[in-house]
């Protein structure tokens, strides 16, 4: 009799399933194309308007944009190494990169269209609150206690850091909601 409980998986390797490469080809050239389009809207942030020396203290108008874009490009140069740390979910991930892109996507692509269209009408803060309600419920999420814990949190804490901590300013819409 033997201790095992089911079948081993066969270590992955050129014979089997899995990734075979330090690189993989098809998240390399997403990251290129990732890289590349950071760059480019990196060097469209050059010409944005260099603010009065009043808000020198605070997170400028060109350092934001610069931050985030730096960001995605720098986990952009991690992403065809990703595949070396989920072995076990390779042939999950081969498999959903083959399927058709469903409907929910497009549905979420047209939410975040709509919201960004109305958010100076709206407002940052209920642009926000909308978007973290939202987002869930799209995705089939139904505890709606929950969801609204975590948009009221999500807003407050996004709100604070950028509102209060970093003095970006927040547009307060038809409803007037703001914290300064």
């Amino acid at each position: 009799m033997t201790d095992e409980i089911g079948p081993k998986a066969p270590a992955p390797g050129p014979d089997s399933d899995g990734p075979t490469g330090l690189i993989d080809s098809v998240d390399a050239v997403l990251a290129v194309l990732l890289i590349v389009l950071c760059g480019s809207l990196y060097a469209l942030t050059s010409d944005f308007p260099v603010p009065g020396a009043f808000l020198g203290e605070n997170v400028l108008p060109e350092q934001f944009p610069r931050l985030l874009l730096v960001t995605i490009g720098v986990l952009s140069m991690l992403l065809p190494l990703e595949h070396r740390l989920e072995l076990e979910r390779w042939p999950l991930i081969r498999k959903s990169r083959s399927a058709p892109i469903g409907a929910g996507t497009f549905t979420t692509i047209g939410f975040l269209i709509l919201l960004v269209v109305a958010a100076e009408w709206v407002g940052t803060i209920l642009t926000i609150f909308l978007a973290a309600t939202g987002l869930p419920l799209l995705w089939g999420e139904r505890r709606w206690l929950l969801i609204l814990t975590y948009s009221v949190l999500f807003t407050g804490l996004v709100t604070y850091v950028f509102s209060i901590v970093l003095g970006v300013y927040f547009e307060p819409g038809v409803l007037g909601l703001s914290l300064r």
